[in-house]
């Protein structure tokens, strides 16, 4: 896959529409980055090991919308594999199999399993992660039953209400352009 890293030789424009920020300092023509596979394969070609794409690189993988600016994170938001050293990531997060899917070279959290846990981000970064997934027809239903009573060690109740204040909101106003 033809890359460009900040630094690298490159003669164009890096805000043209025919380049596709994939991480903190990459990016790869957007024609690689037309199919959830080939967003999960790019962002993929930037980690280190076999780690499990989540929060807004999910969003990413499956919308093709970043919920926040590539560019300022410190780090692609990951977690460890299932079954790979530690389960428990420094957020208290367990990944179990059934949480996890392959797209394209790379492993992503479910949709579900992402709505889930930008659900208990802090309010500003989950929402508006949250949104593109909803508006490409999340299940609520399954994310419901991923947040069950307890979730991550905490209450999901406020995490639910909030799911469904945001469904209801975004399906009483037209998507903007």
């Amino acid at each position: 896959m033809p890359t460009y890293r900040v630094g690298d030789p490159f003669y164009g424009d890096p805000r043209s529409p025919d380049l596709c920020m994939v991480g903190t300092d990459l990016v790869v023509p957007a024609d690689m980055c037309s199919t959830p596979a080939l967003r999960a394969s790019a962002v993929a070609s930037s980690l280190s090991g076999d780690a499990v794409q989540v929060d807004e690189t999910a969003v990413f993988v499956y919308t093709g919308v970043w919920a926040i600016n590539p560019r300022v994170l410190r780090m692609i938001p990951t977690a460890p594999l299932p079954g790979k050293s530690t389960r428990w990531t420094s957020d208290r997060r367990l990944l179990k199999e059934h949480h996890i899917e392959k797209i394209g070279h790379g492993y992503v959290t479910t949709r579900e399993r992402t709505a889930a846990d930008l659900l208990h981000l802090p309010y500003e970064r989950g929402v508006t992660a949250l949104i593109p997934l909803v508006r490409d027809g999340l299940d609520l239903d399954l994310v419901q039953e991923i947040l069950g009573d307890r979730f991550r060690g905490v209450s999901s109740r406020r995490a639910s209400q909030m799911m469904e204040q945001i469904a209801h909101a975004l399906a009483s106003c037209p998507e903007s352009p």
